[in-house]
C-alpha cells in the first residue's frame, strides 16, 4: 500500500550530511503546545537538516484523509520513522525534532543518548504569548498534530535506533 522506501528517503537531502570532519548536529525544539514549535523548526530547519516528526510522517500516510492520529497508521507511522531515525543516526546526519519535554528525565535521557553518539546538541526553548498560543490553537488545522501527541514517538524512535546503533558499533569493534 505504500512505498516505504519512498516514504523514509523523502526525509533525507544531501546537506544534512555535515562536511568532513564536522560533528553531526542533533537540534531539539522543545515548548508547550501551540507555542509555535513547527513554525520555528520550518524557518530555521527547512534545509540541512533531517526532520523526525510523526506528524509529518501520518499526514503523509493519510493522503489527503482527515483521520485521528495514529489511528490504524500507526504501524507503518512506526515503521518509517523508526527508519528515518536509524539512518539518520547511523550516517551521522543533521538531526531535529520537536517535544513538549514533559520531565526533565526523558529529555535528560534523550540528549544524553544524541550525545552520547557524539552529536553537537542544541536546545531552543520556544514560547508564546498565552493569547497568541490559544488562537494558534484553535486555528490548529486538522493536519496539525501538537507534539502533545507525537513526543512519544520521536523519543522512542531516537532511543531504539540509538541502541541498535551502539549494538552494530560494538559488534563491529568486536570483529
Amino acid at each position: 500500500m505504500f512505498d516505504l522506501q519512498a516514504e523514509v528517503e523523502r526525509f533525507f537531502e544531501p546537506a544534512s550530511l555535515p562536511a568532513a570532519g564536522v560533528p553531526p548536529e542533533f537540534a531539539l525544539i522543545m515548548g508547550p503546545p501551540a507555542t509555535g514549535k513547527t513554525r520555528f523548526r520550518r524557518e530555521r530547519f527547512a534545509h540541512g537538516w533531517v526532520v523526525l516528526d510523526a506528524a509529518d510522517v501520518f499526514v503523509s500516510l493519510e493522503r489527503g484523509a482527515i483521520i485521528n492520529f495514529p489511528a490504524h497508521l500507526e504501524a507503518p507511522l512506526n515503521v518509517i520513522g523508526l527508519a528515518v531515525a536509524r539512518v539518520a543516526l547511523w550516517e551521522r546526519r543533521h538531526l531535529v525534532t520537536e517535544i513538549i519535554g514533559w520531565t526533565a528525565d526523558d529529555v535528560n535521557a534523550l540528549l544524553d543518548t544524541v550525545a552520547g553518539l557524539g552529536y553537537r546538541v542544541a536546545v531552543y526553548a520556544v514560547r508564546a504569548e498565552p493569547a497568541q498560543s490559544w488562537r494558534w490553537n484553535i486555528g490548529r488545522s486538522e493536519n496539525n498534530i501538537s507534539a502533545y501527541y507525537t513526543e512519544p514517538y520521536h523519543r522512542r524512535w531516537l532511543r531504539q535506533a540509538a541502541e541498535e546503533d551502539q549494538t552494530l558499533g560494538a559488534r563491529l569493534a568486536r570483529s
